[in-house]
């Protein structure tokens, strides 16, 4: 069963979902759960390995959680939508972005990513209307690192 209030780790994971999970583990894993799920295989250019990603829904309509898989290992998680569970530092989808600056003072906007990126260990962006963020991704260390893309992880 889904369970949507699990802790976010940043490095770590959320909940039976682990950061640095093989591929084919992960899928049993979901089957085990009765997760349901819907999956593509994209290619990021000549040299970059077949990425898995898999999305999950709340009750089949709303997308609460993305997970992406290079060289068959979980990277990078994205939590979205109904999600409820908090950061460390209780950052979580309710949190206008205002906020989650105060409460954590490394969250920094990327001009580049346009997104907003903490020393924590977490990446986030908000809905302008409303100011709540509208997503939290954790990942690998090896995400924040320049030689990311050579696949060397």
């Amino acid at each position: 069963m889904l369970d949507l209030t699990t802790p976010i780790i940043p490095y770590e994971g959320t909940g039976i979902f682990k950061l640095n999970a093989h591929y084919n583990d992960f899928k049993k894993l979901l089957e085990v759960e009765k997760i349901s799920y819907n999956e593509e295989v994209r290619k990021y250019g000549d040299k970059s390995p077949q990425w898995n990603i898999l999305w999950i829904y709340d009750d089949g309509e709303n997308e609460v959680m993305e997970f992406f898989f290079a060289k068959g290992r979980l990277f990078k998680i994205i939590l979205k939508g109904n999600f409820k569970g908090n950061l460390p530092n209780g950052v979580n989808l309710d949190t206008t972005i205002d906020d989650a600056k105060k409460m954590d003072s490394t969250l920094k906007f990327n001009d580049w990513e346009e997104i907003f990126e903490s020393q924590n260990g977490y990446w986030v962006d908000y809905d302008e209307e409303t100011k709540k963020l509208s997503w939290i991704t954790i990942f690998i260390p090896a995400a924040e690192s320049d030689d990311f893309y050579n696949y060397n992880w």
